[in-house]
Order: structure tokens, then C-alpha cells, then sequence
């Protein structure tokens, strides 16, 4: 997963320009005893290499230096992407309202006017520092959750994520889910014959079409497995028809790949059937790593009796369990499509590293449209 930029732990960052040192001394003198890291510069050309080399988090500038005022100065950092987001306060003796317009055009974010209270700098220092905190944690917050989040669900999803408390959607729970695992029959031989080119194209155009099904039916495509995938439905939003959303899935992604395999077998492509597990219970879900690298995903029983189900599943079958069919034919459609579906029942089956036989319910492609059907 790509690492994720951690936040500022420092203390705050302080740059002052102003070309006259006594004015230089008396600020920093004032805003050390806040803790602050504090870099004086005494003219505008010195003030933008030096946020250049090491990017402060917030500018004291002063307006009347020579060369380059204090406007142009501001000008030019927020002409710079890297820079841009840096407050400006300005100081100034100036105290026409022209002179204080022409600063917040620049891009200033407050003017203070000379001479000011040394309790009145500390506060809208103290105020601009905390609102770039916040700007800056959200920032922090959607980039997360874009680089976790974005290839396994819907742009929407992301969108909605959001506006979420992260703790909300990160914190690692017990919830009930219904977790669905697929990959390609035959495939490791198959792949044998492929040069790296064909097996790369294969895979991407299958995964294509497994992402867009998932999607549809407002799942998780929770990570990619080789030639397979662990998607989650239930998660990260809690959805109390995750295994009717799960079935219907399920039933869709057979769908598309038979379409995809037909096509594909028309061109002289690769291609090979697909099985696929699902089965619905208590996991704990959320996220797990270090500070800059985490993943999110499902953990417990149900997710390796999931796969499990998969890797029995024969070419073109989907296998589950009662408990999930039976969760699925108690709540309400999940939207407006109506699979209809066949629930065969294949006895009981045992698993490695599962102490008990389970319980095994198959639904295969050639039943789909069978009028013999249960309706989801």
C-alpha cells in the first residue's frame, strides 16, 4: 500500500521577515517562550529562499523593506505550490485601510498593525497555527483514506468516508460481515504457457471486470490475491443486508465472467473459469500497521471459511453456507435487480484448520435462471 505522509509532531515552525533586527530580536524574543521554533530573515529575497529550503508553518512579514516589499513577497509564495498553503500575518505600521486590502489581496490571512500587544500576536498566532493544524489533519485524513480506500471501493464511498470521523471507520471491531473470496480454476497452469505480457493482460482485464461487479453491489474489493480477490460486504460502512448484497454479487460476478470468458475464448485469449466462496458471521474488521502503512481487512473464522468455500467451489460454482443464505432471504432487496438464484444443498464438508464439518449450500451457473428458484 503506498505509504501515507505522517503529520507534523514539532513544535510550530515560525518564519519573521523584516529588515529591521531590533523589530527581528523583540518578535522572537516574544514567541520563544511559546515553544516555538523561530527563523528571523531580514529582507524578502532571504524570506523565500529560506521557506524554500524548509517550508515554516506560518510568516510574520513585515510590508516596508527595500528590494522587495512585503505584497510581492507574498505574492510570489503563493505563486509556489509547495508554499501556498503557508499562513501570512502581516505587521505593519501601516495602518490606512488601502494598505491592509492590498495585504489580505496579496494572500495574507490577518494584518497586525505596530506598535501591537504581545498578547494580541500570541492569540492570532496561536489561532492561525491551530486552523493550518486542522487544515492539515484533513488533508492527512483524506489522502488515507484515498490511498487505502480508493482502489477497492466506489469514488462515492471514498467521498462519503470522508465526512466521517476516521476513528470511526479505522478502529478494529467485531461486526458481523459477509466476506466473499473468488479466484480462477486452472489457472497456475495456464499461466505455465503465458508469457509475462499475456498473463499481465489476462489478469488486468479479469480484475476489471471482478472490481466493476463488486462495486455494483456496494462491496469492498478488500485486496487482490494472484488470481483472485477477497472482497467484504458489510464494511467499512455497515450495510444490514450485506448477504443478500453478498449473493446478488456473487450470482453477478459468475455472470459477467462467463460474458467475459465468451469473449475472450471468440479472440483466442486466455481465460479460465471461475469459483467462489462466500459465507457470513462475527469478524473483526478494521485497520492494522504501522503509523504510515496500514491495511484494512477482515480477520477470524468466517474469513478463512470463506476461502475455504472458494478453493472447494468447482468452475463456475458459488458456495456458501445456511446461515448466509438464510440472513440473505430475511432482509429487504438490496436494490432493484432480482437474481434469482438456486440453493442446492451438497451435505456436509471438512476444512483444514476448521474442527467441525460445515454445513455446504452450492448455487452454479447453469441455475441461475432456473424457474425452480428461491428470489433474492
Amino acid at each position: 500500500m503506498t505509504d501515507v505522509p505522517a503529520s507534523r509532531h514539532t513544535e510550530p515552525n515560525i518564519l519573521i521577515v523584516d529588515d529591521t533586527p531590533a523589530n527581528l530580536e523583540l518578535l522572537s524574543g516574544m514567541l520563544k517562550e511559546r515553544q516555538y521554533k523561530i527563523r528571523a530573515s531580514i529582507s524578502g529575497k532571504l524570506a523565500l529562499q529560506a521557506a524554500l529550503n524548509d517550508p515554516p508553518d506560518l510568516i510574520l512579514l513585515d510590508i516596508n523593506m527595500p528590494e522587495m516589499d512585503g505584497y510581492e513577497v507574498c505574492r510570489k509564495l503563493k505563486a509556489d505550490p509547495k508554499l501556498k498553503d503557508i499562513p501570512v500575518i502581516f505587521l505593519s505600521a501601516l495602518t490606512e485601510t488601502i494598505d491592509k486590502v492590498r495585504a489580505f489581496g496579496a494572500g495574507g490571512v490577518d494584518y497586525i498593525t505596530k506598535p501591537f500587544q504581545l498578547e494580541e500576536l500570541r492569540a492570532r498566532v496561536e489561532t492561525h497555527l491551530t486552523l493550518k493544524a486542522a487544515r492539515e489533519f484533513l488533508k492527512d485524513k483524506n489522502r488515507f483514506l484515498e490511498y487505502t480506500f480508493s482502489r477497492f471501493v466506489s469514488p462515492e464511498v471514498v467521498e462519503t468516508m470522508k465526512k466521517k470521523p476516521i476513528s470511526e471507520l479505522l478502529k478494529m471491531e467485531r461486526r458481523e460481515l459477509t466476506v466473499l473470496f473468488a479466484d480462477l480454476r486452472g489457472f497456475t497452469a495456464m499461466a505455465n504457457s503465458l508469457t509475462p505480457e499475456e498473463l499481465q493482460e489476462t489478469l488486468n482485464s479479469y480484475l476489471e471486470v471482478m472490481v466493476g461487479s463488486v462495486e455494483k453491489a456496494s462491496g469492498m474489493m478488500d485486496k487482490f490475491l494472484g488470481d483472485g480477490f477477497m472482497a467484504l460486504f458489510g464494511a467499512p460502512f455497515r450495510q444490514e443486508d450485506h448477504a443478500r448484497r453478498a449473493l446478488n454479487a456473487a450470482v453477478s460476478i459468475q455472470q459477467a465472467h462467463r460474458r467475459w470468458m465468451s469473449e475472450r475464448a471468440a479472440l483466442g485469449l486466455p481465460c479460465r473459469p471461475l469459483g467462489i466462496g462466500l459465507a457470513t458471521g462475527i469478524t473483526v474488521v478494521g485497520a492494522y500497521g504501522t503509523h504510515n502503512r496500514m491495511e484494512y481487512t477482515a480477520l477470524g473464522h468466517t474469513v478463512n471459511l470463506a476461502s475455504r468455500l472458494c478453493g472447494a467451489a468447482g468452475a463456475g460454482e458459488i458456495l456458501t453456507i445456511p446461515f448466509t443464505r438464510d440472513e440473505a432471504l430475511r432482509r429487504p432487496n438490496a436494490d432493484s435487480s432480482r437474481q434469482s438464484l438456486a440453493f442446492l444443498d451438497k451435505g456436509k464438508m471438512f476444512f483444514k484448520n476448521i474442527q467441525e464439518p460445515v454445513e455446504v449450500i452450492s448455487i452454479t451457473a447453469e441455475e441461475y435462471n432456473d424457474e425452480r428458484t428461491n428470489i433474492l
